[in-house]
């Protein structure tokens, strides 16, 4: 069957229309020359993206789509005045003379004043609208961005040509033209082949609240399919996937399931009714009938199974896109219009070569899947599930008094610091344990903090979380108690939660099949202010999303450096796909802010960089607010520019990370007398960077094997890096149960729950009575490599 969608009728129609320039393309730079030095990469100035941001918003604006032609010819010279000399910086950048400036924008400001650049654009209903909404977000900005991005697209249609070409010269023109054809990002989705040349796809969407069972019909499909793929937003759901699929724990589908099968409590899997026992699909043992060989494959861990085997469990960054399958299932699609990650959904949705796709996840994001599966000429049908458990708001806050907290409540927070504070005092006026579960524990961590909550037999009753907990944990929550209702956005303070955030969050009460009533889920607030904004959030339908995000691609951005100045920045190219590049109104590049620390940081060792490693470094998982990792992601990539290989444990002294680890142990062995919650809690956090540092090397080792050669040593590490902060967070239990010896039986307690082979370490009991207390194993380590001394025997 032949496809023609709107999307190549829209292209057609354009391409007809834009002049052939012959532009001089610049050779791709890879010479190898010393890194120029700067400061390492911090925290923006939260004061001055606060007072920038309450600026913005003074001055937002409301347009209608209609109104859009008219405002943008009457604010021209407004954009000029504010920010000539921004303006004038960027075109400099980008590569146009500085002697043609003043002649392009003069003829450009005419011709936008009388309305012709508008009419030559001819923009359609939708590109009005996307326009106008905005401008109404954000309107300083977006009219920064719009004028200049309509500069580049009306110099390259022949009107504007034609303008211009006698007030500025061939060089400018030829420029900006060639900058803008590299940019343009208009026929997204094209670039997948494979997909576009094969039969058009049926897409099904499995759309409602939380505890709805919108997951398991998905899962059940693919566990029948001859060839499939799970893709997830977490490491810790694509390794759930892969183990019950080989375990034969998912019952495929057009099989009954066993009437006398006991449901697995523990899944992280929104089941619904699949949950009730005579109905399960996700069953504690597993049927060898049932089992399908499946391989794992995350950015920072690949588990493979066989080189032949049929399904393939993944994060949605790992898509294969030219591999065809049966079925594939995208889980959270919601998370397409994520600012960061929302690329990699897109991908999926445009690139998965699959008979049928499956897209699980939140009723906000149909309205979008609809348009672009209408752009690529697919079918979609649409099945909504209803929560099986009520969710209710409560009467009345807990007024303050966290004494009412009670078994079963997962109270939640957004402050780290504040997290633990909040612990301490639960434990201490309810004389309860608090499981706790935030974003910067790994999520091994995390699942094994969610699998002690609900345990009822191991003494810890209520969980204190952050927004962590709404998705890939399970998690037996009867009420959940929002200690805030605001968080840091990154840039501009502390903002209310939206509507979606608070409704994700609170969904986790009253999971279906968790609990032996199944009673409703209950929502109240710490403080009594917080109520009605909870309850507001939850009464409204869900807001549907607009935009798929774009993330970079390496042929985009291939063209992007060679059709700008020799020598330009890793910022310089994120600007053009920012303020140049031409997309579908249903598409929005990734959030450049997300993207800076991480370019600033790559232009620092850009000129020793050939392109596709400049890009893979940008886009690998380093978290660019954390100093101490940015720290370590320096010292690696200083290694590799300076001898190509990067051995684990040089990197982690340079970076002074192995000494933090240390620490830890020093601490885990009780060799410090007495310390406090305030002792612990600074060397957990920089356990939590040691982890994510770990992470990176095993991700760039998984691309660059020979360059980064330590895979086994890393994983060990990892490994030893998660003990260590297990007991961290078992010691402060310890430290308020007033235990003897906090450390020894910390270490006890976190030794039974996650055993060290021997080839790793083997940590044991310390006895008080002996005075050698220090065990010099080279843990992790060659022969003659000590690696790390400071373990107790």
């Amino acid at each position: 069957m032949l496809r023609i969608p709107s999307l190549l009728r829209a292209t057609c129609c354009r391409e007809l229309r834009t002049p052939s320039v012959n532009a001089q393309q610049l050779l791709v730079r890879t010479a190898k020359f010393q890194a120029r030095t700067r400061k390492p990469v911090g925290r923006p100035s939260r004061a001055r993206s606060k007072a920038k941001a309450l600026e913005e918003e003074d001055n937002q604006v409301r347009l209608l789509a209609d109104d859009v032609p008219v405002y943008f010819s009457r604010n021209v010279h407004t954009w000029l005045s504010q920010y000539n000399q921004r303006i004038a910086d960027r075109l400099a950048r980008f590569g146009v003379p500085k002697d043609d400036l003043r002649s392009l924008l003069r003829t450009y400001t005419k011709a936008m004043n009388k309305g012709d650049v508008f009419r030559h654009l001819s923009y359609s209903g939708d590109q009005l609208s996307r326009i106008a909404r905005d401008m109404t977000s954000n309107s300083q900005h977006a009219m920064d961005r719009y004028f200049t991005r309509m500069l580049f697209e009306w110099t390259s249609l022949p009107e504007g040509q034609e303008a211009l070409e006698t007030v500025v010269s061939p060089k400018a023109l030829a420029r900006m033209q060639s900058l803008f054809r590299a940019a343009d990002l208009s026929n997204a989705g094209w670039e997948y082949t494979h997909t576009r040349g094969a039969p058009p796809r049926k897409f099904i969407m499995h759309v409602g609240p939380t505890n709805s069972g919108k997951t398991h019909n998905a899962l059940r499909a693919l566990a029948a399919a001859k060839r499939g793929v799970y893709a997830g937003p977490l490491r810790l759901l694509a390794f759930e996937i892969f183990d019950r699929l080989n375990k034969g724990q998912i019952v495929p589908l057009g099989m009954e399931p066993d009437p006398q099968a006991e449901p697995d409590s523990q899944s992280n899997i929104d089941l619904g009714d699949g949950a009730e026992k005579g109905k399960a699909v996700i069953v504690k043992t597993g049927n060898p009938r049932y089992a399908r060989q499946c391989n794992m494959v995350t950015g920072e861990e690949h588990k493979i199974v066989s080189d032949t085997a049929p399904l393939l469990s993944c994060t949605v960054e790992m898509t294969p896109h030219a591999t065809y399958f049966d079925v594939a299932v995208v889980d959270e699609i919601q998370l397409i219009s994520d600012r960061q990650r929302g690329g990699a959904w897109t991908a999926a949705v445009l690139g998965l070569n699959a008979r049928e796709i499956h897209l699980c996840g939140e009723e906000s994001a149909v309205p979008l899947i609809e348009a672009l599966v209408k752009q690529t000429g697919d079918t979609l049908e649409v099945n909504r599930y209803n929560r099986l458990t009520p969710l209710v708001v409560a009467d009345k806050s807990l007024n303050g008094d966290i004494s009412r907290i009670k078994k079963g409540d997962c109270v939640v927070t957004f402050s780290r610091m504040g997290l633990f504070e909040l612990q301490k005092n639960i434990e201490e006026a309810t004389k309860m344990r608090c499981a706790l579960a935030y974003g910067r524990l790994p999520p091994e961590i995390r699942s094994e903090q969610a699998a002690l909550f609900n345990d009822p037999n191991s003494g810890y009753d209520v969980l204190v979380g952050s927004d962590a907990v709404g998705m890939g944990l399970n998690l037996k929550i009867r009420r959940v108690v929002f200690e805030t209702v605001s968080k840091f956005d990154g840039t501009r303070g502390q903002r209310p939660l939206s509507a979606s955030q608070i409704k994700q969050i609170a969904g986790r009460a009253g999971r279906f099949g968790m609990h032996g009533d199944d009673t409703a889920g209950i929502v109240t607030t710490l403080h009594p202010g917080d109520l009605d904004l909870v309850r507001e959030a939850l009464a409204t339908s869900f807001e549907p999303l607009h935009t798929a995000r774009l993330n970079m691609t390496m042929e985009s951005y291939r063209k992007i450096v060679e059709a700008l100045p020799w020598e330009s920045s890793n910022i310089t190219v994120a600007e053009v796909y920012h303020y140049v590049s031409r997309m579908s109104p249903l598409f929005e590049f990734q959030s450049i802010h997300e993207l800076e620390q991480g370019f600033l940081f790559i232009d620092d060792f850009a000129d020793c960089l050939t392109l596709p490693m400049r890009l893979l470094a940008t886009n690998s998982p380093t978290p660019w607010r954390d100093d101490f990792a940015v720290t370590g992601a320096r010292t690696m990539m200083e290694i590799y520019r300076d001898s190509f290989r990067v051995p684990i444990d040089e990197m982690l002294r340079r970076g002074r990370l192995l000494k933090k680890l240390n620490s830890a142990l020093v601490l885990m062995e009780g060799r410090v007398p007495a310390f406090t919650q305030k002792d612990v809690v600074p060397v957990l956090a920089h356990l939590e960077t040691l982890h994510k540092v770990i992470a990176l090397y095993l991700w760039f080792s998984y691309r660059h094997p020979v360059a980064f050669p330590d895979q086994e040593k890393a994983f060990k590490l990892r490994h030893l890096n998660e003990l260590a902060m297990d007991w961290c967070l078992e010691v402060l239990h310890q430290m308020r149960l007033k235990t003897k010896d906090p450390a020894a039986q910390a270490r006890k307690t976190v030794l039974d729950r996650r055993p060290l082979t021997k080839q790793e370490v083997t940590l044991a009991e310390s006895d008080s009575s002996n005075s050698e207390k220090t065990s010099h194993e080279k843990v992790l380590s060659d022969k003659n490599d000590e690696f790390i001394s400071h373990i107790v025997r």
